[in-house]
């Protein structure tokens, strides 16, 4: 089994399988499949394999899915692969600084933690414990209005401004309500998300959930996400069909 991961390694770092994405990402979630310890893992596609077996089937479901039959989201992925590091030799890097600042926001290297629910259906520590990680790393990060997480304390956590990804209320004053909240908690930018008036099939998302044998009542008791707290949420939907570019 050893020599079995060590080939599968050699592989997954072999810059030929930058033309066969389908074929690299088997390779990585077969080694993920082998992985008992975070400090083995070599490509963060690795552990996709250890969240499908240790994540219930709904909540696996919710993170993994796009939408329709996944196409868009295969082809984003294949999409990267054409784009390559072009290595600069013969240069001094003995003193590097990735640090970067985008719309005025300050953040020790380019990397951003992109808005994702419900964290708290994956990790005790929820959004807290990302916000501390991405402090901890000097990566930037923007909370989801579906975060499981008041937004002042993950603001807090991180120890620096982040941003807000914002889904849009069928009610503008509980639209600006949450825009309020989110200046005052100290985030320095929106995020707007405009697909669901639009609509999504998210069909991974349904074929997992229907797997998934457990009883979800006692933590779906359909309490609001902490960003709705002090608004009657009642009839209030996430989706604003009249929404145009006249809103931005």
């Amino acid at each position: 089994m050893t020599h079995r991961r060590e080939f599968l390694k050699f592989l997954a770092a072999s810059p030929l399988l930058t033309e066969f994405s389908v074929f690299a990402q088997e390779v990585e979630e077969t080694i993920g499949e082998r992985l008992t310890d975070p400090s083995e893992v070599i490509n963060v596609f690795e552990m996709e394999a250890i969240a499908r077996e240790k994540i219930p089937p709904a909540h696996f479901g919710y993170l993994a899915t796009g939408v329709d039959g996944d196409i868009t989201l295969r082809a984003n992925r294949a999409g990267f692969t054409r784009f390559q590091i072009k290595p600069r030799r013969l240069v001094d890097v003995s003193q590097t600084d990735t640090s970067v600042n985008i719309l005025g926001t300050e953040a020790g290297s380019p990397i951003f933690l992109c808005p994702v629910g419900s964290h708290g259906a994956y990790h005790s520590e929820a959004e807290l414990g990302t916000a501390r990680a991405a402090g901890a790393k000097g990566h930037h990060m923007i909370l989801s209005t579906q975060a499981s997480t008041p937004i002042e304390q993950v603001v807090e956590a991180r120890g620096a401004p982040i941003w807000f990804q914002l889904y849009p209320t069928d009610r503008w004053e509980y639209t600006v309500a949450m825009l309020q909240r989110a200046e005052a908690a100290g985030c320095t930018a929106v995020c707007l998300t405009i697909d669901l008036p639009g609509g999504r099939n998210t069909e991974t998302q349904q074929i997992f959930t229907r797997q998934d044998t457990r009883t979800c009542a006692a933590c779906h008791t359909g309490r609001a996400k902490p960003i709705f707290d002090g608004l009657n949420m009642q009839g209030v939907g996430l989706n604003n069909p009249a929404m145009t570019w006249d809103v931005i």
